[in-house]
């Protein structure tokens, strides 16, 4: 079946319904999914689907409706993904780790109408948390409104510990009550997609304020599955752990890799454990995974404190030469394992480029980023002029690509501003394209990579205003290297006359719930005096890097 898809390229003709459809039909005895130790088939899967298919119709969700949930990764995620898909719905995964002020603005922005959420992980409270991030719900015998969201018809809760929650739907009892589905009439909906259909909203970052949702059709997530296992040499032998949540575009990947594509067996976990990690792969013999650089090196913690066999031998990811050199001398118990690195955009689906698994050279494979992906032109432009640069320079990444995104919902000037004449996407990521090979080297605008998620330092610095605003005069926020995070975020604070700077450890309580996770400063200093300015009256940031990682270094000698 595989190689049949690979070599007619059916990614680039077929929609995910069709592909996951056909998949469940072929081999509805193999094990899709493992998680918790439970076992389920992808006949089970297809039935779990259809009848949350079902009960999606039955709340009145029509084709070009929006389905937003906010997943852990688990199977019941599993199965709304593709229902909704099935039935003609765009599916929009929101980040768990957001707070109200996120949560709320994109909600209004991008209208759903449902919106699926888990009750309670990792300690926080979603239930509250949506409430208080669309103060005018109303709910009523399992149906809602909101004067904010005019197209939302009803929130939908589900319980890991069966819990109900008054006035949301209950999932498990959507699963019971979609049991008298059409198999006929889902499978004509399954059958009357195209694989032009735009059925995404992905939320990537913005450089100044709330995170965009870039729209894609059924293209781009197939390209990234598609291209990832041809580079891969993933096989329907091989199975897959999923490390990455399934709000992330790699946990999409993830299941449109394995459940649609290649029929294989996607081994999952609620949120990532490092630990359950190395039991799962040793207990299983689970073969791929992909990752990025903080899961590798707390994979690695794990690795050297016990006796693990770790039979991971094919691994893809945005990770560092660092990381590469690690997975490959220190982790990999196998001589032949493939380690793919990448370059990857939600614009693109994500993936840019690609690793190639026959290349020799052992300094490419693990300093560059991949070639582009077929089809895919790459060039670097310069930053101030637009002009295209010649081999080595640095400058902006810029493509074209076959499965580009189809723009940012409700923000037409937004996407048209990243087109320039000659029809190139400014990634506002910095890199150079030398050999056929793209390196990235950082993103433009003050948005950093940490721990695999992308944050903008002008937008920390804008919500701890607005939320130390009697308190702060000014913020800034830098991202200073870190061999964990990839780039810790830290604040420099001056304070207002007669206030004092609190404790990072109060402020990070203060931001909870108020801010994404991954956006509260790991470090908050005091900063005296006016801010440093270049000779061109711009803000030296530079200046305040080196200040920030002095200071670190002296916290650290210090502890």
């Amino acid at each position: 079946m595989l190689q049949g898809r690979l070599a007619t390229n059916r990614w680039f003709t077929s929609t995910v319904q069709q592909l996951f459809a056909e998949t469940c039909q072929d081999r509805p005895e193999r094990t899709a999914i493992v998680f918790q130790e439970r076992e389920i088939r992808f006949k089970e899967l297809h039935e779990n689907v259809n009848r949350l298919s079902q009960s999606l119709i039955d709340l009145g969700v029509r084709r070009g409706d929006h389905v937003a949930m906010l997943p852990t990764s688990s199977p019941e995620f599993a199965y709304l993904y593709f229902a909704a898909l099935q039935v003609g719905a765009l599916i929009n995964p929101l980040n768990l780790l957001w707070g109200t002020k996120e949560l709320s603005g994109i909600l209004r922005r991008n209208a759903p109408k449902i919106i699926v959420t888990v009750d309670e992980n990792r300690g926080r409270d979603h239930i509250t948390l949506l409430r208080d991030s669309i103060p005018d719900l109303k709910l009523r015998d399992g149906a809602a409104s909101s004067k904010s969201i005019p197209s939302l018809s009803h929130v939908v809760s589900f319980s890991r510990q069966g819990r109900r929650h008054e006035g949301f739907a209950d999932f498990n009892e959507l699963l019971e009550r979609g049991s008298k589905y059409s198999r006929d009439d889902l499978l004509a909906m399954v059958e009357a997609s195209s694989c032009t259909d735009v059925q995404y909203m992905c939320q990537t970052s913005g450089s100044t304020g709330l995170s965009k949702s870039a729209l894609w059709n059924h293209r781009s997530p197939l390209a990234s599955a598609h291209f990832a296992v041809k580079s891969l040499n993933y096989s329907e032998d091989d199975s897959y752990l999923c490390l990455t949540p399934f709000f992330h575009n790699s946990g999409m990947i993830a299941m449109n890799l394995t459940l649609g594509l290649t029929g294989t067996t996607l081994y999952l976990m609620e949120n990532f454990d490092p630990k359950l990690t190395m039991q799962l792969v040793d207990r299983h013999e689970i073969t791929a995974t992909g990752g990025f650089d903080a899961h590798w090196q707390a994979l690695r913690t794990v690795q050297k404190s016990g006796d693990y066999k770790f039979t991971i031998s094919k691994v893809f990811g945005a990770i560092s030469s660092k990381t590469y050199d690690m997975i490959a001398t220190d982790m990999c118990t196998t001589t032949d394992a493939t380690i793919v690195t990448l370059y990857a955009q939600t614009e693109n689906g994500p993936m840019v480029s690609l690793t190639e698994p026959d290349c020799m050279s052992q300094e490419i494979r693990r300093s560059a980023n991949g070639r582009p992906l077929p089809g895919v032109a790459v060039v670097i432009k310069d930053v101030a002029t637009g002009e295209t640069l010649p081999p080595d320079r640095q400058g902006e990444i810029c493509y074209k690509s076959p499965f580009l995104f189809a723009g940012y919902y409700r923000q037409e000037e937004e996407t048209r501003k990243l087109f320039d004449e000659e029809g190139y996407f400014h990634s506002g990521d910095y890199g150079t394209f030398k050999d056929g090979y793209i390196r990235f080297l950082g993103r433009l605008g003050g948005v950093v990579k940490s721990g695999g998620e992308n944050v903008s330092t002008t937008y920390v610095s804008a919500l701890l205003m607005d939320i130390f605003g009697e308190e702060f005069e000014d913020v800034l926020t830098v991202g200073v290297p870190d061999p964990y995070w990839g780039a810790k975020i830290v604040c420099l604070a001056r304070m207002k006359p007669g206030k004092e700077l609190g404790t990072t450890k109060e402020i990070r309580e203060t931001c909870k719930g108020k801010m994404a996770e991954y956006e509260i400063p790991k470090e908050v200093f005091e900063w005296q005096g006016p801010w440093p300015m270049t000779a061109e009256g711009k803000m030296d940031f530079k200046v305040l890097q080196k200040d920030v990682e002095q200071r670190l270094a002296r916290k650290q000698r210090q502890d």
